[in-house]
């Protein structure tokens, strides 16, 4: 069985930055800085494999893995109340279908590792906005509990791109700058 090295080995073009996979093309703005890390750039990896934009599942933005840890990371240069929660939803479904397909054709046993996902949007005021939306500190949003109860993924993060740095920081033990 092969492990996640075949998977980097076989998508190295792909091999981006949280700088690069943040970038927000219709505000030509970053969310995160960090070129520190290397992560799998997933939307090309999806675009390349289905190049008809009609037919293409949605999917998110990068992959980063660290030992059994897959984290699969969504960057929202929006507000917490824009965001469109089947939008979030379908890119978290269609993602990891998509995901868990590659890893099987390249023989790597997708039980062994951990799905985490994390949504990291445009910082806010806090806690005055965070009111005014009704987010708890800490809570799941997006209606993306379900997945994590059913066992879709192991867990999930969603809060601002700081506390995706914080979080990364506190669970990785890396430095991240965003």
């Amino acid at each position: 069985m092969a492990d996640t090295k075949e998977f980097f080995r076989k998508y190295t073009k792909y091999i981006s930055t949280f700088k690069k996979t943040s970038f927000d093309s219709d505000n030509k703005e970053y969310l995160c800085y960090d070129e520190t890390q290397n992560v799998i750039d997933f939307d090309k990896i999806i675009e390349e494999k289905y190049p008809d934009s009609n037919i293409r599942p949605k999917s998110f933005d990068a992959i980063y893995i660290h030992n059994r840890y897959v984290f699969c990371v969504e960057f929202k240069n929006q507000k917490f109340s824009q965001i469109n929660n089947k939008d979030i939803q379908k890119k978290l479904v269609d993602g990891k279908e998509e995901l868990t397909d590659i890893f099987a054709s390249l023989n790597i046993p997708v039980r062994e590792y951990n799905f985490i996902y994390c949504v990291a949007y445009k910082k806010t005021l806090e806690p005055l906005d965070r009111y005014k939306c009704g987010v708890a500190k800490g809570s799941i949003q997006f209606g993306l509990e379900q997945y994590k109860t059913r066992g879709f993924v192991k867990d999930v993060f969603t809060n601002n791109v700081d506390f995706f740095t914080q979080q990364f920081i506190k669970q990785l033990n890396k430095e991240l700058e965003c």
